[in-house]
């Protein structure tokens, strides 16, 4: 019998083709695995909705349950500003939204890719411990900022949740106090400080593989064994002006063979994207394009000059 694995997404309306990318790298690389999918939302777009109904139906290893949040009452969203918003903290309401029977659930990011068998993760035993998870990138620095005794701070893309010692604990009451007497005066990463604040280290550490995080040009990049490559920061691989790299083509394929295949890169509408994608364009070999980024960035500044 297939073995049967949860998975959980929190999204938007900006996430939600996303999220059927990752679902699709999902589906491809565990057909083994019967795949159940709890998509905690607030409001989908309606094609994305439909092309996510329509991607179970092309997998028999594939089921999805929608969960609208319809009241955000007594829950407290600290949003730093840049590309977090508040859906981050959906994360936080799979145990209070889904069927008690449901003990265990594995939370991906929507900025994931999944290129191999996520049952080694699935199986993980968790010790007694509420969840596992992946000691982030510049660690150091986040444990002096929220002030961790433990030394050890998480990335949050990526987390195998205990449902029942998090009923237990009510960690959704004790994660949503902690933001609320924190507020915004130790926060960068929302959600993530804030389960990072509440835990202090008692988590069970996962292997790097499964949580690869990689950066758009930059050095951390994706090795050939890992299992969940996650691109985080605010360029993500669907942009025009992410770099080419492996971890680009590798984000594209998935695309292709999702029903999003007609989604195309994404412009920018900033001045320090405008001159990513004016650089990217000229060492593509795109002369003219690259041009007239360089163009328009031009009559930006020189406004008053042009009226």
């Amino acid at each position: 019998m297939a073995e049967q694995i949860h998975i959980g997404f929190g999204i938007d309306k900006n996430f939600g083709r996303f999220a059927g990318i990752t679902i699709t790298s999902l589906v491809h690389n565990n057909i083994q695995h019967d795949l159940n999918i709890h998509i905690v939302y607030d409001e989908l777009l309606p094609e994305d909705m439909d092309r996510l109904k329509k991607t179970e139906q092309l997998y028999r290893n594939l089921t999805l349950h929608f969960y609208q949040i319809t009241s955000t009452e007594g829950m407290t969203f600290v949003v730093p500003p840049g590309h977090i918003t508040q859906a981050m903290y959906y994360r936080y309401l799979f145990a209070d939204l889904l069927p008690s029977e449901i003990t265990k659930i594995l939370y991906l990011d929507a900025d994931i890719i999944c290129k191999g068998d996520i049952l080694p993760l699935w199986q993980t035993d968790l010790q007694g411990k509420v969840l596992g998870a992946v000691r982030d990138w510049g660690e150091a620095k986040s444990c002096v900022r929220i002030g961790l005794k433990n030394g050890r701070y998480f990335n949050s893309g990526v987390l195998l949740m205990d449902l029942v010692k998090w009923r237990q604990q009510k960690l959704t009451q004790k994660l949503f106090q902690w933001l609320e007497q924190v507020g915004d005066t130790k926060i960068l990463w929302g959600d993530q400080d804030a389960l990072n604040g509440v835990i202090d280290g008692d988590f069970v550490e996962l292997p790097k593989k499964y949580n690869c995080i990689v950066i758009n040009n930059t050095v951390l990049k994706a090795e050939p064994d890992d299992v969940i490559v996650h691109y985080i920061d605010y360029v993500k691989p669907w942009h025009i002006y992410y770099f080419d790299s492996s971890e680009k083509e590798l984000y594209w394929e998935y695309v292709k063979k999702s029903l999003w295949s007609d989604m195309q890169p994404l412009d920018g509408n900033t001045v320090h994207t405008a001159m990513m994608t004016a650089r990217l364009l000229h060492k593509q070999g795109k002369y003219a394009q690259s041009a007239s980024y360089y163009e328009a960035l031009l009559k930006y500044f020189l406004k008053d000059k042009y009226e």
